[in-house]
């Protein structure tokens, strides 16, 4: 059958599903589909339009639950003997008490004289796509079982002898379509019927060979439908090869491409070899091995030279249109045009080319897809020695639905982002791409900052931030096109959705692109939405480095963790671009990213897998062997010290004397009291060629003119001692370079000292060893900084050191008691500020108990005693570990006076099913009038469990307890257990929220 392609005004609608089209009794024609979950239709004097919508102002004639337990989708029309017409549509029909909706249609074609439902433990197993016809006397009702994406998809049927309404009754030989044992009939489904005469076939998709992932790519079928003597319908045996043509073909002529010999630019692989495009088979594709902008061809070697006058083309696919070139040659040396088609925008199946030449060779070039990332891929190419299809067979120009890519559009590593020129406690306002994009990512809102993560500099996310790009995302990055995203990722946590990466504004199947790092069964790795989605079929460890590399061809997205694949699928997308980049959140803002990034690239072509592996031998690397930062500690003694430096380990305290975590002079530090050193408890060895270097933020106190600030334990003297160089009572920036046998030091970015070194920082190591005063940062690099090195981190560390706020602060909200329990407070967010503010909240009263930094200024205090005076001041850290003075401290009462409180202890056994509400502290109960409903008291504790409702405000409710509240409250629930709490996950049937 050769198809034309008329693009109808009607419907406009994003969906279009299961379009139904039906001669209504008044002469017009109908027609009906759906999107999830609502059936549309409208009339026309013609099958193909222009249609006038049914329903004003764009309303669905059959909304969801129309009928109730019937899920709305997939209507069909069926006119029976007596001219009465009737519509069955449903899906999702396997839940308890669902099944297909029938109704029989007024004369108006959208409302009904009267609806029914056929109950799924008749139409056992229905699922979706029902259908029916009548054949002698008896209503068979067709319909689609299992799932549309994999192997369970069939079709089953019920009959009724009475009417279309039933009563029906379950088919024998069900299911009488369904995947077959060597798997090449994949998921047969979604059938209708066609009368020819006597005889009675089934038309039904399944999906494609090789298969695709999803079900999404699917092939139509027809197979004939054989009845015993009773009527039932025997098992179809489905075939490669299917019906035959039904009626008289119209060419007789020859295909003179058929079986013959085939070269093509290149083939995908062998289910998609050269050799298929002519063997007239339309489940067999040629596709070439890539989808890039460039052109694809195929030649056909006719045997001898032959009169050519039409080439029939079909093309993947029939609805979008392929722009071709078609030459004929007596030798397959010198080419003449046959049909030039370089800038056509027609679609259809075949497209049909006619000319006149005398050739041995066809040559078929396709140029360019009208979608993004379209393989240049043909089912059969067929040639012909005279017209056999004659008449208009072309389509007007359609109306793009997708813009191509522009032919300047930069190619290659389009971001490449590092942190190679970045400082550690910087705020990233701005991170440059060095990819062919240039242009750069800028923070929204709050920065996040460069941290030294594991050894590695980072940028660190903390589930707030986001940057986004400069530049917008090219359409080499749209559709179906091809693409490798490559990151370094770092996460202390695995978090369900972890979005470090997205480029598409689409939510919808298929139509996004959020590349991420966590651990959601379906879309952790990537989120694609629907079946596309993409998860780590075993998720990296928290607490490490991991090179992660998704890759795609066009058909198969392939994950590697490492060097290593993780996960693989084939599947086709239809990527919708968003403006911008954005890295660290979706683009919707509706998660972000919790962790640490080192680089990141993106390339708008797919990488080989051995590319992959070499990277992975290739990371990025550490240059630090050490990293201590302060400002990461809790106040007080201090125990232990972890080492950030990919040297791992931590100093801790000798004995149990730890030094102490506190404020010095405006940052957090480290004290030492000259009897408290802390002890590394990894061997060191940093002695390389490139030399090592060592860099400490240090304040002497007073009497301080000995002693040793770093040392190690294998040698006598001290690596940095303290000393006269260093002014008493103040912040310095000491750094010591070692180069061969030389090393220099330098204070506060002033060289004062160049001397012969034969030490070598290596075995266990000593900080603070004799020494009173304190160190907030310490850092070992495993190079000797360069002169320009010294300069930039000085500069950096002088103007870093600064009050985190400038001018005196206060509370924003003071301390206020929501609660006999509860006091609520809030600093100001000081949006003005560029650096990452923290907050410490400090209880005055119980003993100066603190909150721990955090990056929230709200705070509310739990665990408060009732009737006692508290006061509550904070302080406020930067980045860079700069911290603030404490606030004056505010009073706050708990007293229970301020309160009107009513509280259940659940003391005494009832059943509020049974006995209701009267006599307690409720009003009433929603959701209890089921009997497997519990609502009661035992042992203390209230229960409450349902079958088959919500709780999360949707109907059904419940069940709940009520009390009527008017103005503002607070609520006070200790939850004991919740279902799946032990087995943490949530039953399928309980929805949270």
């Amino acid at each position: 059958m050769n198809w034309t392609m008329h693009d109808m005004n009607w419907p406009t609608s994003n969906y279009y599903w299961a379009p139904d089209v039906i001669n209504g009794n008044d002469g017009k024609f109908y027609m009906y589909y759906c999107q999830p979950v609502d059936i549309y239709g409208a009339s026309s004097a013609s099958p193909t339009g222009p249609w006038t919508p049914l329903m004003p102002d764009g309303k669905s004639m059959i909304p969801n639950y129309f009928i109730p337990g019937v899920i709305t989708l997939d209507g069909q029309t069926f006119k029976d003997d007596d001219g009465k017409i009737y519509m069955f549509w449903g899906t999702w029909g396997i839940y308890p008490d669902h099944g297909c909706g029938v109704g029989l249609l007024n004369a108006d074609m959208h409302t009904f004289a009267k609806t029914a439902k056929i109950p799924n433990t008749i139409a056992k197993d229905f699922f979706e796509a029902p259908f029916m016809f009548k054949r002698k006397g008896i209503y068979y009702f067709t319909y689609s079982s299992g799932f549309c994406e994999d192997s369970t998809y069939r079709v089953q049927y019920a009959i009724s002898k009475t009417g279309p309404m039933g009563s029906f009754e379950f088919g024998k030989n069900n299911p009488v379509l369904s995947t077959n044992s060597d798997g090449t009939i994949h998921g047969p489904g979604h059938e209708s019927v066609v009368q020819v005469g006597d005889d009675f076939y089934m038309v039904y998709h399944r999906h494609n060979n090789p298969h695709s992932n999803g079900g999404y790519h699917r092939q139509v079928c027809a197979d004939k439908i054989v009845f015993d003597s009773d009527g039932n319908i025997e098992k179809i045996v489905p075939t490669h090869l299917g019906v035959g043509l039904l009626g008289k073909s119209t060419i007789n002529a020859p295909d003179e491409a058929y079986q013959k010999k085939v070269t093509a630019s290149s083939f995908y692989n062998e289910n998609y070899k050269p050799s298929f495009a002519v063997d007239n088979n339309n489940g067999t594709l040629w596709k070439p091995a890539d989808n890039s902008r460039s052109p694809a061809w195929i030649t056909i070697d006719l045997g001898s030279v032959k009169t050519v006058q039409q080439v029939l083309t079909q093309f993947e696919y029939a609805t979008w249109y392929y722009q071709y070139l078609v030459e004929s040659s007596v030798d397959g040396k010198t080419w003449k045009l046959f049909a030039d088609r370089r800038e056509n925008k027609q679609h259809g199946s075949p497209m049909v080319d006619s000319g006149n030449a005398q050739a041995r060779f066809i040559r078929l070039t396709i140029t360019g897809t009208e979608y993004p990332g379209l393989y240049k891929a043909i089912w059969n190419v067929k040639v012909y020695g005279e017209r056999v299809v004659t008449g208009d067979l072309t389509s007007a120009d359609k109306k793009e639905i997708s813009k191509a890519v522009a032919p300047d559009e930069k190619e290659g590593l389009l971001v490449n982002l590092n942190t190679d020129n970045l400082q550690a406690g910087e705020a990233l306002s701005q991170w440059t791409n060095n990819g062919a994009l240039g242009g750069s990512f800028t923070a929204t809102g709050k920065p996040p900052v460069i941290d030294i993560i594991a050894g590695k500099k980072a940028v660190v996310f903390i589930g707030t931030q986001s940057l986004e790009s400069t530049v917008a995302v090219p359409r080499s990055l749209a559709g179906n096109n091809s693409y490798t995203v490559w990151y370094e990722v770092y996460a202390d946590l695995i978090k369900d959705e972890n979005p470090v990466l997205s480029w598409t504004n689409g939510e919808s199947d298929h139509r996004s692109a959020t590349f991420g790092f966590g651990s959601n069964k379906t879309a952790g790795a990537v989120q694609h939405f629907g079946v596309s989605d993409f998860q780590y079929k075993t998720m990296p460890a928290a607490g490490k480095w991991h090179q992660v590399v998704v890759t795609f061809d066009g058909s198969v997205e392939k994950l590697f963790v490492d060097g290593e694949q993780n996960n693989a699928e084939n599947k086709m997308l239809f990527l919708q671009l968003a403006d911008k980049f954005i890295i660290g959140a979706k683009t919707n803002r509706s998660a972000y990213f919790s962790g640490a990034i080192s680089s990141l690239k993106v390339y708008n072509r797919p990488m080989a897998d051995s590319v992959i592996k070499q990277w992975a031998l290739h990371p990025t690397k550490s240059d630090i062997a050490l990293y201590l930062d302060a400002a990461k500690l809790n106040y007080g003694r201090l125990q232990k010290w972890t080492n950030n430096g990919d040297a791992g380990g931590a100093f801790l305290s000798a004995e149990g004397q730890g030094a102490e975590v506190t404020d010095i002079k405006g940052k957090i530090a480290v004290s030492f009291n000259g009897n408290s050193p802390l002890v590394f408890n990894n061997f060191v060895d940093i002695n390389n060629k490139k030399g090592y270097s060592v860099v400490l933020s240090v304040y002497q106190n007073a009497s301080t003119q000995s002693g040793a600030i770093l040392k190690s334990q294998s040698l006598k003297g001290a690596f940095i001692n303290a000393g006269k160089y260093l002014s008493a009572d103040q912040w310095h920036y000491v750094i010591k370079t070692v180069s061969g046998n030389a090393a220099k030091l330098y204070v506060d970015g002033a060289i004062i000292a160049t001397i012969s070194n034969t030490d070598k920082l290596t075995g266990k190591l000593l900080l603070g060893d004799g020494f009173n005063g304190a160190v907030s940062n310490l850092v070992v690099y495993k190079h000797s900084l360069s002169s320009a090195e010294i300069k930039q981190l000085s500069l950096g560390w002088k103007q870093n050191y600064h009050p985190p706020i400038a001018g005196s602060f206060a509370f924003k909200a003071a301390p206020t008691a929501v609660t006999p329990g509860m006091v609520e407070m809030e600093a100001p967010a000081y949006a003005s500020v560029k650096s990452n503010l923290q907050y410490d909240f400090i209880n005055e009263t119980d003993n100066s108990k603190s909150s721990g930094w955090q990056a929230d200024p709200h705070y509310i205090s739990y665990g408060l005693s009732a009737d006692k005076n508290y006061s509550y001041s904070f302080k406020v850290k930067d980045n860079y570990g700069n911290v603030s003075s404490k606030t004056a401290a505010l009073p706050v009462s708990t007293a229970s006076i301020l309160f009107n409180a009513v509280a259940d202890g659940f003391t005494i056994n009832r059943d509020f099913v049974t006995n209701g509400v009267t006599g307690t502290i409720w009003n009433g109960l929603i959701g209890g009038d089921k009997p497997e409903n519990k609502v009661s008291i035992s042992d203390s504790l209230l229960t409450l469990e349902s079958k088959g409702s919500n709780w999360d405000g949707n109907l059904p409710y419940g069940p709940f307890l009520y009390r009527n509240v008017s103005g503002d409250f607070v609520a006070e629930v200790e939850v004991a257990d919740v279902s799946g709490l032990k087995e943490k996950r949530w039953p399928a049937t309980v929805i949270w929220d």
